[in-house]
């Protein structure tokens, strides 16, 4: 038992720290770019996107809180369905709006910084395409249910001026920006590396227990049914458990010739197919049904998912008929 530890903690001291160095200066150099005011500049998107769906101001005041938290903007969200100043379903449609902003966020705090060098341009960026699509297709979603479900709200253009400006940026100086950067990602930075080191020790030490073994004998029938290596169950399971963990695998395998990019591609899919479920079962289920209530909350948890998981198979699709 001692071995497998030993064995476990040594995979994780070479596996791990090449993915955290870049991970920490990707992290510092998107901060920075933050702080510079890069997403008060993005505000302006859900001003047409509640304006095409005809939902009411209090829907563009909450999508703008989303912003900086999409738990303050459900929660905001949460308080007007209450208050009776929004129906069920504009909650609903107000709740798949505020997740907009994630994909927004995470393209420059996850996707762009972490994704793209871990599996590189070609690969990363196809990976990044379909995380962008599936935000706009939630947006569409949102965009056509709202303009064939509700009439015209008027104009929420003050409303929306108003919770801008209280939520404007101080202008700061760039040397000063860097040292806010700096202390905000470093916070992020280390309670990433810890759950990176703490599940990737986790995950080596169920792979040297053999006990991870049973999940790829599951996975390993889907491997052979999308033409992929037997060898590539693993990382596809892995990244069920740990998605980030799962990318640095495949992205590993790929860089040592053990998979093209095609593979690659599917790879990832097949995993980010198989982990969106997972994630909102363990994550997502338990703050909506808390904020809206299990019916609603459940509703907006499913059909986001839903969504999500139908972008990665039609792009799962595309590239097994290019094979």
């Amino acid at each position: 038992m001692q071995n497998i530890f030993i064995k476990a903690l040594s995979d994780t001291l070479a596996f791990a720290p090449r993915i955290l160095v870049i991970i920490f200066l990707s992290l510092f150099i998107c901060g920075v770019l933050i702080e510079m005011g890069l997403f008060k500049k993005l505000e302006f998107i859900g001003r047409p996107l509640v304006r095409l769906a005809n939902l009411p101001a209090e829907s563009a005041v909450c999508f703008v809180t989303s912003m900086g938290s999409i738990v303050a903007g459900n929660t905001m969200l949460a308080e007007f369905y209450r208050a009776k100043r929004m129906s069920r379903k504009q909650v609903f449609l107000s709740g798949l709006l505020n997740g907009i902003p994630v994909y927004i966020k995470e393209s420059f705090t996850y996707q762009i910084p972490v994704i793209l060098p871990i599996l590189g341009m070609k690969v990363g960026g196809i990976y990044f395409l379909s995380f962008l699509t599936a935000g706009i297709v939630k947006a569409f979603f949102v965009v056509l249910y709202g303009k064939n479900t509700f009439k015209d709200c008027g104009n929420y253009q003050e409303q929306f001026n108003v919770v801008c400006a209280n939520s404007s940026s101080i202008q700061r100086k760039f040397k000063e920006m860097l040292g806010v950067a700096f202390r905000r990602e470093i916070k992020v930075f280390l309670k990433m590396s810890l759950m990176f080191m703490v599940m990737t020790f986790s995950v080596f030490l169920l792979v040297n227990n053999g006990a991870l073994i049973k999940l790829t004998e599951i996975i390993q029938p889907l491997t052979g049914f999308f033409k992929l290596p037997a060898s590539a169950a693993l990382p596809v399971g892995t990244y069920i458990l740990n998605p980030l963990l799962g990318i640095s695998s495949i992205g590993a395998m790929l860089k040592e010739g053990l998979l093209d990019n095609f593979q690659a591609v599917i790879a990832c899919m097949i995993g980010s197919l198989l982990m969106l479920p997972v994630f909102s079962l363990r994550y997502s289920l338990a703050k909506y049904t808390a904020i809206f209530g299990f019916s609603l909350g459940t509703s907006i948890v499913c059909v986001s998912t839903a969504l999500g998981m139908l972008v990665k198979a039609v792009f799962l699709l595309v590239f097994l008929l290019m094979i």
